[in-house]
């Protein structure tokens, strides 16, 4: 609604500490009052022709891929398997070219040397490229692409990244990447999430560890106030 010919968006905010959900929302909105009982159907027509579809909740219904919010992963998957620690360092020169088909830094001069920490910091392709290829060097010491992938997806669904987030209206299936381990590290490749289901991941890295199931519900108590329901995550 602000002349941004079609602009949208969704945002999910929760409380790490408690898996509960305290901001869930789609843009753009819209005046649910102008649709319930005597309807503005001049309203409702222009909602549903707006090019933005104000009417598709963006937060649970539009996936996307997930771009360097899934580095976090690949820096899981190469501490824990050993391939890098907190001294590995990788040099960027703005080209990752280890593969058939380079990929490029966001900054294109490079960062230089970078640890696990400078790599997270600076967001840098390149050191996550790096980190995805020790993943798929085999006994034989060569590059299996489907090795890479494998321990990416694996460590991603021990993120719960293969399941929905638990809210309880309809949300989109999620979808770990299935090609291309080197831009799949980077969160390109075949990923596909919804915003709630980004909101888990992101919770489960804020407390360290522990993957809620998201809710948008607290409880359900009868007239007096007695409680016949806890949704407590």
């Amino acid at each position: 609604m602000l002349a941004l010919d079609p602009c949208s968006g969704s945002a999910v905010i929760t409380n790490p500490k408690t898996g509960e959900i305290l901001a869930c929302v789609t843009y753009p909105g819209y005046d649910n009052n102008r649709l319930a009982n005597n309807m503005d159907v001049k309203y409702y027509n222009k909602l549903a022709s707006d090019l933005s579809g104000p009417f598709y909740n963006k937060a649970t219904q539009q996936k996307t891929a997930p771009g360097s919010t899934f580095k976090l992963i690949t820096a899981t998957a190469g501490l824990e398997e050993g391939v890098i620690d907190i001294n590995t360092t990788f040099n960027c020169t703005g080209v990752f070219d280890l593969v058939d088909t380079p990929l490029s830094c966001w900054l294109k001069t490079g960062h230089g040397i970078l640890n696990v920490v400078g790599g997270i910091k600076n967001s840098c392709n390149v050191f996550f490229c790096n980190v995805a290829y020790k993943l798929g060097i085999n006994e034989e010491g060569n590059w299996s692409d489907s090795l890479s992938l494998g321990k990416l997806q694996s460590y991603a669904k021990m993120y719960h990244m293969d399941q929905n987030s638990g809210i309880e209206i309809p949300e989109a299936t999620p979808q770990i990447s299935d090609q291309y381990a080197i831009p799949s590290a980077i969160g390109q490749g075949t990923h596909s999430y919804t915003t709630t289901q980004l909101a888990r991941y992101v919770s489960t890295l804020a407390n360290s560890g522990t993957c809620w199931n998201l809710s948008l519900l607290d409880k359900l108590t009868d007239t007096n106030g007695n409680l016949l329901e806890d949704y407590t995550p």
